[in-house]
C-alpha cells in the first residue's frame, strides 16, 4: 500500500539538497575497521537478499557485498546513488544494486529481505518510528533488522547539547536518540533484538566539519563550545579530547539487530 509521504517532504526536499552537495565525498569513503566491526555484528549468510535503506553511496552495502548474495540500497538522493555506482564499479562489485525509495514507504513488498539494514540514518529521519515499521515489514520471518547509528548521551540535557551541535553541523540532523532509546523504538516497530553493542570511534573535529561544509558563525560555535569544554565549562556530550594534530572528540557507535518473529 502507497503510504502519504507529506508530512516528511520537507525534510526529504532538506536531505536532497544537503547530500547531493556531500555525495562525492561520500563516494570516496573507504570500508573502516569501525565499519566492519558493525558488519561482522549483523550475522549476514552467504544465500542472504539484503536491504540497504537510506543508504546513500551504498558504503554499507559495499561493505556487505562479498558476504551476501545480493544487497539492493535504496536511497532518495540521485547523487549519492549514482556515487554509489560508480564506487561499486571500481571496486569490481557486481552484486549491488541501488533504487530509488523512501525510508517511511519502501518500494518493496512484505517480506523481501533475509536482512534489511541502516547506516547514520535514523538521526535524519522525522520518524524513526515510520522507517523501523517499514523496515520490519520488508524483513522476512526470522530475518534480521539491523540499525547502525551514532547515539547521545543518556542525560537528557546533555543530549540536548549533543544535538544542537550536530544540527548546527548538518541542519537535516533531526535527533540522535539515546542508546535505551534507540533499542525501545526497535522493539515497538515488533522485533527482537538479539545483539545491542556499542564502540567510540574518534574523530577529528576538522573533518568532520569539512565534510559538511560546515563554516562561519556555526563552525565557530562548536569550537567555541568544545574549547570551553576542555578547559572544564559545560559539557556538549562530543568527549573532546586534545590530539597529537588537533581537535578530536568520541563518537559512540550503537549496533543493534533483532529478529521478526511476527
Amino acid at each position: 500500500m502507497k503510504r502519504d509521504l507529506a508530512a516528511f517532504r520537507a525534510q526529504h526536499a532538506a536531505i536532497r539538497t544537503e547530500f547531493a552537495a556531500q555525495a562525492e565525498t561520500w563516494g570516496k569513503d573507504e570500508i573502516s575497521p569501525d565499519l566492519l566491526w558493525a558488519v561482522d555484528l549483523l550475522g549476514s549468510r552467504s544465500h542472504f537478499e539484503v536491504l540497504d535503506v537510506a543508504a546513500g553511496s551504498g558504503l554499507l552495502a559495499r561493505a556487505l557485498a562479498s558476504r551476501v548474495r545480493r544487497v539492493t540500497a535504496v536511497d532518495i538522493t540521485d547523487e549519492m546513488r549514482e556515487e554509489g555506482r560508480a564506487a561499486a564499479a571500481r571496486q569490481g562489485i557486481r552484486n549491488v544494486f541501488f533504487e530509488a525509495g523512501a525510508a517511511e514507504d519502501l518500494p518493496f513488498p512484505d517480506a523481501s529481505f533475509d536482512l534489511v539494514a541502516t547506516r547514520f540514518a535514523i538521526h535524519h529521519f522525522a520518524s524513526p518510528a515510520a522507517s523501523l515499521r517499514e523496515m520490519a515489514r520488508v524483513c522476512r520471518f526470522e530475518g534480521r533488522v539491523g540499525v547502525i547509528d551514532i547515539v547521545s548521551p543518556d542525560e537528557e540535557s546533555t543530549a540536548s547539547r549533543y544535538n544542537q551541535f550536530e544540527r548546527l553541523r548538518d541542519p537535516t540532523h533531526v535527533e540522535a536518540l539515546s542508546r535505551t532509546r534507540l533499542r525501545a523504538q526497535i522493539e515497538e516497530a515488533g522485533l527482537r533484538v538479539v545483539e545491542d553493542a556499542v564502540r567510540e570511534v574518534p574523530m577529528r573535529l576538522d573533518t568532520w566539519l569539512d565534510r559538511t561544509r560546515t563554516a562561519g558563525e556555526s563552525r565557530e560555535q562548536i569550537v567555541e563550545a568544545i574549547t570551553e569544554e576542555l578547559a572544564g565549562g559545560p559539557k556538549t556530550g562530543l568527549r573532546p579530547f586534545v590530539g597529537g594534530d588537533g581537535l578530536f572528540f568520541t563518537h559512540l557507535w550503537s549496533t543493534i539487530v533483532a529478529i521478526r518473529n511476527s
